[in-house]
């Protein structure tokens, strides 16, 4: 047993920035989470208070969260510390080397909530036995109204278990509802939304452009500056190794507006005087 949790620490500790788990959006974590623990998350500043995180973890290891000292309808930082002291114990009893940014996530900064979310995703698709799970019986039914958006959340009755390892959710439909009835979004409000975010990624393009130019034309100059170096040294008629040290200083110091010349010019002697 020692030796299993020794390898999925092993693991966890391989996860790094640029791992996969690290490349999956908000919107496909926002479904994942709402389908796993059966709550209305719209946006993943709302993981702020540390309460869906404990239950992830209970989720993935079932009784050993104490549920009960879990406040789904934490509002205030000093509470949302309370949920992440669960956390961290839950951590340190099963040996996980991460470290929970605390005072980052009760900001509900989106960025460092989406890494943390990310980070506990990856964690979950590694460790999570395929066992069922029912979260609104497991929170006593808490955190019915997790919602800013304004829909209505998941009623207790209606909870769903998890029966799949590697739980992966296609997006749900969020068109607004009348009576009942889907209406889907306006074609001109779909086509300024696209137009939108084709112009951003024009901008966007437009500026790397514009950065590689940049790299460029510096990578040419310092690359210039080798290459008048190696000249320097393999026409050296230097009386002297400090006159050639001179001359690849000169080189080396030059800048982009400098004009070298291959030597400097010469200091005119003296006129010899006349007796």
């Amino acid at each position: 047993r020692q030796q299993t949790v020794q390898k999925r620490t092993d693991k966890m500790a391989n996860i790094g920035m640029m791992d996969a788990a690290f490349f999956v959006g908000k919107n496909e974590l926002l479904s994942w989470i709402n389908e796993l623990l059966h709550i209305n998350y719209t946006k993943v500043e709302q993981c702020a208070n540390g309460a869906a995180f404990c239950q992830i973890m209970d989720a993935i290891y079932p009784g050993e969260v104490p549920m009960k000292k879990v406040m789904f309808e934490a509002k205030l930082e000093h509470d949302f510390v309370k949920n992440y002291k669960v956390l961290q114990t839950v951590f340190d009893k099963k040996q996980i080397p991460k470290h929970i940014e605390v005072n980052k996530l009760i900001k509900a900064k989106p960025l460092d909530n989406l890494e943390f979310l990310q980070w506990i995703k990856r964690y979950f698709d590694l460790h999570y036995g395929g066992h069922e799970y029912n979260p609104v019986e497991r929170r006593g039914g808490a955190g019915a109204k997790e919602n800013v958006g304004g829909n209505t959340a998941a009623k207790p009755g209606a909870a769903r278990t998890v029966k799949s390892g590697a739980v992966r959710v296609a997006a749900k439909d969020t068109s607004a509802t009348v009576g009942g009835a889907s209406r889907p979004p306006s074609t001109a409000a779909k086509r300024a939304t696209e137009d939108g975010a084709v112009q951003r990624l024009e901008e966007e393009l437009t500026s790397l452009k514009l950065t590689v130019a940049e790299l460029e034309k510096e990578r040419d100059f310092y690359f210039g500056k080798l290459r008048d170096v190696e000249i320097a040294c393999q026409t050296n008629d230097k009386q002297s190794a400090g006159e050639l040290v001179d001359e690849v200083q000169r080189i080396l110091y030059a800048t982009s507006e400098d004009v070298l010349d291959p030597e400097p010019p010469a200091q005119p002697s003296a006129a010899p005087i006349a007796t």
